[in-house]
């Protein structure tokens, strides 16, 4: 099991969507959990990427025909000139299979951490999201208060960036990184609707048929 083989693996299968004609859009954080991160034997998060061929409009309606998904909801930051600083942020959802923990670290990032898709919401320059709601259906199925999701998000910064740079990888100015889960993911089921709302940045929405 490796870390660093399976971030190379990640890089190899981006650099691969890229020359199909994917844009790049930045990094999504793994297993921001420290839970997650026991049970997979790593002691800081891992790092995947996210492309344009995975990008989904506010508001889309996502088959479940090839399969199971879950959904979660996170705070995603913009990178500024320097590529490392925070020049705004967004609310974002993450379309994901829903994770196999049984699986080595190095399969799990060879496949870019179960990532499939993801949304955002409004772009707003502004150091905190605000708290969270993250609604189901309509109904409220978590809150999240405010000091707890503008906590480790220069965190995750660093996080992404340690592990790419492993990998002879840097961030570039204008990635987007998606900082890491707000709460239990959701497993959508047909007809639903999972909604992220943050008192700073506005909300996100996905339906799923």
């Amino acid at each position: 099991m490796s870390v660093e083989r399976g971030t190379a693996a990640m890089l190899v299968r981006r650099r691969e969507r890229l020359a199909q004609g994917a844009e790049p859009i930045g990094w999504k954080v793994g297993f921001n959990i420290s839970v997650a991160q026991q049970k997979l034997g790593i002691d800081a998060p891992l790092a995947g990427f996210l492309s344009t061929d995975g990008l989904l409009e506010n508001g889309a309606e996502v088959s479940l025909a090839d399969g199971p998904v879950v959904v979660e909801s996170e705070v995603a930051v913009e990178l500024g000139a320097d590529a490392r600083s925070i020049v705004a942020l967004l609310p974002a959802l993450e379309v994901a299979d829903p994770p196999d923990l049984d699986q080595d670290v190095e399969t799990i990032l060879a496949g870019n951490i179960f990532h499939r898709a993801v949304a955002f919401g409004p772009r707003v320059e502004t150091a905190a999201p605000g708290g969270a709601r993250i609604l189901v259906n309509d109904e409220i199925e978590h809150e999240v208060g405010p000091a707890e999701t503008a906590a480790h998000l220069e965190a995750m910064v660093g996080a992404v960036a340690r592990r790419l740079l492993d990998a002879d990888q840097d961030l570039s100015p204008g990635d987007r990184i998606i900082t890491g889960v707000l709460a239990p993911p959701h497993a959508a089921h047909p007809g639903d609707s999972v909604r992220l709302e943050l008192d700073a940045l506005g909300g996100v929405e996905l339906l799923f048929a």
